[in-house]
């Protein structure tokens, strides 16, 4: 049973009318940001919040938190911002600020933790700055949440994200650029998954606590599920209904024509063929209703 109602999905109050939602906060940030790029661009200062693998100092690992805010200026920029909004908002407002907070702190770490990884394996170093990574996942997981949601009124958000993350890939795989384009499918990956995950826990059937339960988990996985068969049908039976709604409309229009000759001349006017025409039609009617 949905506990769609039981979410924390309205806001936490107005500002001049204007709803202000964690999206909102997390927006409003990513905007300081940017202003603080554009004015550190040669500074060390920015140098020093941008994640680089290997972590040497503590300063290092508090750049985990700060990356996503070191956004290069681009012309995109703002459209970014925009989107990041608009999609954040409509997973917020779905499934409430428990699964979206869950959800970024899944895309702000991934990355993380894969450049960890690969620099433990011996692979050269990387860089994380910006929010792209979130926001392609976000992207993922919106297009998850509402696929056929449709951007402009043209474009299905399924296809859209298809198409951003094909031409990220593209870019990446251009550039040479290996952990790139890995961390972009792992991260599109990680928000599909867990947008599935939480699909499920909001329109599931089990309990509240049996989400954690692993053997009641299995038991849905395994359970038996209803087989359906499709029966075609052929020329024969297309005819016989065919038929069977022609002969219904003549009656119809028989009956009618009886009745309006009943509302005339009465009852005894009809002859013994339109009684049992009447009755024909009586049997015909209390047969449907008890179908």
């Amino acid at each position: 049973m949905a506990r769609y109602l039981s979410r924390e999905s309205e806001p936490f109050g107005k500002w001049k009318g204007i709803p202000i939602y964690l999206t909102t906060i997390l927006s409003v940030l990513l905007a300081f940001g940017f202003l603080v790029s554009v004015a550190l661009k040669h500074s060390p200062v920015l140098a020093s919040l941008v994640f680089t693998t290997p972590v040497v100092s503590w300063k290092g690992w508090l750049s985990v938190l700060s990356y996503p805010f070191v956004e290069p200026p681009t012309f995109f920029s703002p459209l970014l911002i925009m989107c990041f909004y608009q999609w954040s908002t409509g997973i917020e407002t779905h499934l409430g600020r428990g699964p979206l907070m869950r959800l970024l702190l899944l895309l702000l770490l991934l990355p993380v933790a894969f450049l960890g990884a690969m620099w433990l394996a011996g692979i050269s170093g990387g860089t994380l700055s910006g929010s792209f990574l979130i926001t392609a996942g976000l992207l993922v997981a919106f297009s998850t949440l509402y696929p056929n949601a449709e951007w402009w009124g043209w474009v299905p958000f399924k296809y859209l994200a298809f198409a951003c993350i094909l031409c990220a890939s593209l870019i990446s795989i251009s550039d040479q650029d290996w952990l790139g384009a890995a961390s972009l499918w792992l991260i599109c990956a990680a928000a599909y998954f867990n947008i599935h995950h939480a699909i499920e826990q909001e329109f599931d059937d089990v309990g509240p606590d049996d989400h954690f339960n692993l053997a009641a988990r299995l038991r849905r996985w395994f359970q038996r599920k209803p087989k359906f068969r499709v029966v075609t049908r052929t020329r024969e039976a297309y005819a016989a209904q065919a038929r069977e709604e022609s002969y219904g409309d003549e009656l119809d229009d028989e009956v009618d024509a009886l009745l309006e000759k009943i509302a005339r001349d009465g009852l005894g006017s009809l002859s013994a063929k339109e009684r049992a025409l009447l009755e024909q039609a009586r049997e015909a009617l209390l047969k449907k209703e008890r179908k």
